[in-house]
């Protein structure tokens, strides 16, 4: 295997709002690579990730090198194919043991898991990725809070709302709340927060950049990566070499000629290089024959859907190499497997190592048996079929025809015809004849226009895109110039193929701000690069003169797309004034494009009659100058203008780093001495800059001065109307500037004592010069030379005298004598403490029973002395759980093993003695006393790392330390279950009793006390208690929404019978004193389990109500059944058929209006609603509708197509009851099916 290349691959994440509004990724893949890019370091804290990237970008590479990496350092990681998951899929992991993830599993550690890759297993079964994530959400379903998952795809085969609210659904993740220890802690009850990652993460794997091609050209023998680069741009292929797949055999082409063709070239030579024999070795395989083994594998494997390749003499899963290639040798199927166009074997299993070479063997394979007449009606009924009366494309096969089409005519033909988008899925779209392009472009913009087709990702129209086809494309911008869709693909086109004639068309687009924002980014993108410098300017110049409100994405493309020199930069300050209001975490990109702007401009030298750099410096030290100001006299820095402090710290970090004389302009000043005040206003923009300011301004000594003298120029300033002079250093230092005075500045300040022209600046210069003197431990020397500076001026002799001694202002000498109290006690306390500290370390080593067993105290109180060691232990900062004072081990270094070991015993007997008080015996009060706290670190000490060690305890022990469950912070201690199993009548008495409680005591407002625990972190336990609340809730009833919910995720998760479930809601429904605000909530429970009684009393309900009523029953009502933001679904799923998710999306729709939806598209951050739930929720009923297989989903989706209520949703549910055929038109394929059509293709070439 070719060696890997030492890349620092990065992430970009991927905005909550796409998500939410489930925006067709492929369409926006290349906007989404703006903003800022993570690496792992900042993904690893991610419970619930998923990872985007196109094929061939290295996603499987990356997650498996992620988990090797996390293996190294001891973490429990495993990575697995998707494919590979089922009910006992342990011995599928590639990294990691299935011995080490059943101890997880009974453990209580941290794990990480890769799945790779959700549109692999897709091409198995449309419905499998829902099968396997089941399966694995199964396996770890008790330890999934312990859970860090990652899943990888392609942009194509995420779809965000469905797949999203799958993983939410199956693998939920409650944030974990933690409070205070050490000194932040308050002595009863401590501040609880909650900032934990959110649940579902979103990253883009950003492409490779020309320096990573670099990179990677340099470890693969590349003497001239530039004359790389400069080829690749000359070809069209630069976008393909960003994917290092693709990259690879580029590079191999690429050293074997000196120059580049075909994509198709390319492919076929790599192949052929991977199949080829090694050097030097023993040659029992021809190339001829492995590449024809190869396609053999290829077909078997796509027609399967299975990708696992078994080895001769494996077994289990995979495709058997030894049944596809019966009429070879062993030693003949080994030596091919051997080869590079496979993956090195992993339990006698191998693989193709790329999809795109499988597929492009495959469509070789099937290309030789149409040439057969005999063969080609078989083989086209692999490729088209008809279902339910619709002429579809089988999703199968279709990875197949981006290449057939170039080898086929007739395949050609029919494909195109039916799904013209396929040109842009693959293959090699290039090497087709002109004519049939500019046919396949027509349809597929026809398409577009009709909203039958997407148009494909950038990489794809990359592919297409050439500069002959210029005249077509100018005469589809002039026939569908209205269609924004349309424009958002030839806008595209027109940029990928360079076509400079129409990007001229599209300037009226990227002008217009009625057109929408992704038509006018790729029109802007195509003008400003593919138009000229002139055209990108002209363009840049009109919209700032239009005085209409400026789109920050629509800004930050023309950033991105701009020459570095001062026209832009005249440009860009003249956009700042129309531009959007920048809303705090909202992602656009701008303020990227910005920096990426100042890192692209030319750093001049001092006397350049064009200085491009600090003319931006200028100009955004203006904006930032400008009114209302953060504050009026500390932080004189414009409220609007405020985000453009951390670009501005970046332009004057430029300038630093270059040494220009341009810094000690007044702009660059004003910049770097506001810049601190942010900091101090509770605002973050300066701190990315702010450690580098901090070393490098001290450094360049000139500067830093420069800079001291304009803070205290600005100080002086703001203090004009105060009277009160600015001559003490600690008026101006007290905010924490990047300048700084040290040992060799002394001689420095001291002589600005003499040589500064103002008496304030030379009595402020003393003050400066004094403190350095102060903070060196008062050098006598420096004394001397002090007194002999300020000689002959009475003034500072004077201030002299009072700094050596000081009789300050009357202020002044309270502040000092103020600060000398606080001082001197906090020397004394430092020092009694230590003194302390010493005394009690002295004095428990000579006497570890005094915290084993310390004498005069009640049972279960505790003593100073283990106060103390707790305290220790548990250091300052937050804890996530009350047991986390358990690590007696950390006393050793300090107190001696002896006293460790006291207090490990002490904690034991301390639990045993402390009785922990009940919500139901304290009525609900959360005091939590440090004896508690103390308590809790000896159970978990006795646990053991397993949770095992209290098994072994008495009844009535036992019983004892049950008590204490209650009162961890996140949900419930790890050694519960094993406690609980060894004592379940005990443990279901006690947890039952508090469940109850919490029913029958609940307010208006939930508790979060045992019921939402139980939920998210004990669902071993709802077997147990579904009986006991389903009969509890059937007396009763629930005392708010939340005690309701959860209560019947615990009866459904428990296995209670659905008809049992049905009669609970239906009592509860037709009972008339069930509580208005939960009538909704106990219908949807009862449609949930019994749809064909409920859902006609649903309608019946809605019907009596008016508007808006019936809309904010039917929003409470859906967002019950379906879940939300804060809150899951219910889930016994006999609603979800055709028929009734049809009756409820209907009815939703007819009461949750669409023309009345709240619009987040602008992407800011907003907190959802129940109407912004509940409209996604209406939305999921058509979705998880159009997700289950078969013509009964086909019909129901069709006749939407005729009386949806909604007319303008007809024709897009028509596409979906087309889409539905052709996931239905898939069949299975055994081993053995795909053997004998293989068998009868090979003895049709033989005849």
């Amino acid at each position: 295997m070719i060696g890997a290349v030492p890349l620092i691959r990065r992430f970009t994440p991927i905005s909550r709002h796409y998500q939410d509004a489930d925006v067709d990724l492929e369409n926006i893949w290349t906007i989404l690579d703006r903003g800022k890019r993570l690496e792992w370091g900042s993904l690893r804290d991610a419970y619930r990730c998923v990872i985007l990237a196109d094929a061939g970008a290295g996603k499987t590479f990356e997650l498996k090198a992620e988990a090797e990496r996390l293996a190294a350092r001891g973490r429990n990681a495993f990575f697995i194919r998707i494919e590979d998951i089922d009910e006992a899929f342990g011995a599928a992991f590639e990294v990691g043991k299935p011995e080490a993830f059943e101890a997880w599993l009974a453990g209580t550690g941290e794990a990480w898991f890769f799945l790779d890759s959700v549109d692999e297993v897709r091409l198995e079964a449309p419905r499998a990725f829902e099968t396997a994530i089941r399966a694995f959400a199964s396996r770890i379903h008790d330890a999934r809070q312990r859970a860090h998952v990652y899943i990888s795809s392609r942009p194509y085969a995420w779809r965000s709302r469905i797949d999203g609210a799958l993983i939410e659904e199956l693998l939920p993740y409650e944030p974990p709340v933690r409070e205070a220890t050490g000194d932040e802690a308050e002595p009863e009850v401590s501040a609880a927060k909650n900032d934990a990652k959110p649940g579902l993460e979103l990253f883009r794997l950003a492409p490779l950049d020309p320096d990573d091609i670099r990179i990677f050209a340099g470890h693969r023998g590349v003497s001239d990566a530039d004359a790389l680069i400069e080829a690749l741009e000359r070809t069209d292929l630069f976008v393909i070499a960003q994917l290092p797949f693709d990259l690879e055999d580029i590079l191999a082409v690429w050293g074997e000629t000196g120059s580049l063709d075909s994509r198709l070239a390319v492919l076929e030579r790599g192949l052929r290089r991977r199949l080829a024999p090694s050097a030097g070795r023993l040659v029992t395989l021809s190339l001829e024959k492995a590449v024809e083994g190869a396609r053999r594998i290829a077909i078997a494997t796509t027609l399967t859907g299975e990708a696992n390749i078994q080895m001769p003499g494996a077994s289990g899963g995979g495709i058997d190499a030894v049944a596809v290639l019966h009429d070879w040798t062993i030693a003949e199927i080994l030596e091919l497997l051997g080869r590079g166009v496979f993956t090195d074997a992993i339990y006698k299993m191998v693989r193709f190592r790329h999809r795109e070479s499988r597929e492009l063997l495959a469509a070789q394979e099937l290309a030789n048996a149409l040439a057969n007449p005999e063969l080609r009606a078989k083989i086209e009924a692999l490729l088209f079929r008809e279902v339910y009366g619709e002429a579809v494309v089988v999703p199968r096969t279709r990875p197949l025809l981006p290449w057939l089409i170039l080898f086929d005519e007739r395949v050609r033909d029919r494909a195109l015809a039916l799904q013209p988008e396929i040109i842009t899925e693959g293959g090699d779209p290039a090497r087709l004849p002109i004519e049939v392009r500019k046919r396949i472009l027509r349809d597929l913009v026809e398409r577009i226009a009709t909203g039958d087709s997407r148009g494909g990702d950038n990489s794809a129209i990359a592919r297409i895109a050439q500069p002959d086809l210029t005249d077509e494309t100018l005469a589809l911008l002039g026939a569908y110039g209205d269609n924004d869709d349309v424009i958002f693909f030839l806008g595209r086109l027109v940029w990928q193929g360079a076509m400079a004639v129409a990007a001229e068309r599209l300037s009226p687009v990227a002008r217009d701000p009625d057109r929408g924002i992704y038509a006018r980014i790729v029109s802007t993108r195509a003008v400003s690069t593919i138009g000229g410098a002139d055209a990108g300017r002209e363009l840049w110049s009109a919209l700032n003169a239009s005085g209409v409100v400026l789109p920050r994405r629509l800004l930050g493309e023309l950033v991105d797309g701009a020459p570095p020199n001062l026209a832009s930069v005249d440009l860009l300050l003249a956009s700042l004034e129309t531009v959007e209001s920048h809303e705090r975490f909202e992602t656009t990109g701008l303020s990227q494009a910005i920096r990426s702007l100042i890192d692209r401009l030319p750093l001049t030298s001092d006397t350049a009659p064009e200085r491009p750099l600090v003319r931006l410096i200028e100009g955004l030290a203006d904006f930032l100058a400008r009114e209302p100001h953060i504050q009026r006299r500390e932080c004189k820095i414009s409220e609007a203008f405020r985000w453009l402090m951390a670009p501005a710290m970046h332009a004057v970090e430029r300038l630093i780093v270059s040494r220009s004389q341009a810094c000690f302009d007044p702009a660059p000043l004003a910049v770097l001495s506001q810049a601190p005040a942010l900091r101090h206003w509770g605002a973050s923009e300066e701190h990315e800059h702010r450690t580098k300011l901090n070393k490098l301004v001290p450094r360049w000594t000139a500067l830093n001065d420069a800079l001291f003298w304009h803070t205290v120029a600005m100080v002086r300033e703001a203090r004009e109307d105060t009277d009160k002079p600015v001559d003490d250093d600690w008026t101006v230092s007290w905010m924490g500037h990047f300048w700084a005075f040290d040992e060799p500045s002394f001689s420095r300040t001291l002589g600005w004592t003499r040589t500064r022209d103002l008496a304030d600046d030379r009595s402020l210069a003393l003050s400066r010069t004094f403190r350095t003197y102060a903070q060196n431990r008062r050098p006598r020397s420096w004394r001397r030379l002090l007194w002999r500076s300020v000689g002959g001026d009475p003034i500072l002799e004077s201030k002299l005298k009072t700094l050596m001694r000081p009789m300050a202002s009357p202020e002044r000498r309270r502040w000092r004598a103020n600060e000398r109290k606080w001082a001197q006690r906090r020397r004394r306390r430092d020092e009694n403490e230590a003194a302390g500290r010493a005394a009690l370390v002295a004095r428990l080593k000579a006497n570890p029973d005094l915290v084993r067993e310390p004498a005069g105290l009640e049972p279960g109180q505790m003593s100073w002395d283990q106060a103390h060691l707790l305290q220790s232990v548990e250091g300052d900062g937050m804890r996530i759980s009350r047991g986390a004072g358990s690590k007696w081990q950390m006393l050793i270094p300090e107190f001696g093993e002896a006293v460790a070991v006291a207090f490990r015993d002490g904690a034991q007997l301390h639990w045993r003695a402390y009785r922990p008080t009940l919500c139901s015996e304290n009525g609900g009060s959360n005091s939590i006393p440090y004896a508690l706290i103390f308590a809790m670190a000896g159970l978990e000490i006795e646990s053991g790392d397993d949770g095992r060690g209290l098994t072994q305890l008495g009844n009535d022990d036992a019983l004892h330390a049950l008590h204490y469950v209650f009162s961890e912070l996140n949900g419930f201690p790890h050694w519960l279950e094993p406690l609980y199993r060894a004592h379940p009548e005990a443990g279901f008495d006690l947890i039952w009793g508090e469940t109850r409680w919490e029913l029958a005591n609940s307010g208006a407002k939930p508790m979060h006390y045992m019921l939402h625990d139980l939920v998210y972190h004990a669902p071993w336990l709802h077997a147990a208690l579904a009986p006991s609340i389903h009969d509890w809730l059937s007396e009763h009833g629930a005392a708010n929404g939340d005690c309701l919910r959860h209560g019947c995720t615990i009866m459904i998760s428990g296995g209670l019978s659905t008809a049992s479930l049905a009669a609970l809601a239906r009592r509860r429904v037709e009972d008339a004193t069930t509580p208005a605000n939960q009538f909704a909530s106990w219908l949807a429970m009862w449609v949930d389990c019994a749809p064909d009684a409920a859902i006609p009393v649903l309608d019946a309900h809605l019907e009596s109500l008016s508007s808006p009523d019936d809309a904010r029953f039917a929003e409470e009502f859906v967002v019950s059944l379906v879940g939300g933001s804060y809150q899951s679904g219910l889930s016994t799923s006999a609603w979800k058929s055709p028929q009734f998710l049809k009756a409820l999306y209907v009815l939703m729709h007819q009461h949750i209006r669409s023309r009345e939806d709240l619009d987040r598209a602008n992407g800011r951050v907003y907190s959802p609603t129940t109407r912004d739930d509940a409209q996604d929720a209406r939305n999921s009923l058509f979705n998880l509708l159009s997700a289950i297989p078969g013509e009964a989903t086909y019909r129901e989706i069709l006749t939407l197509a005729e009386d949806h209520p909604e007319p303008s949703y007809r024709v897009h549910m028509r596409r979906r009851a087309y889409a539905r055929a052709v996931e239905d038109s898939d069949r299975e394929w055994s081993l053995t099916d795909a053997l004998i059509l293989s068998g009868q293709m090979r003895r049709k070439a033989a005849n």
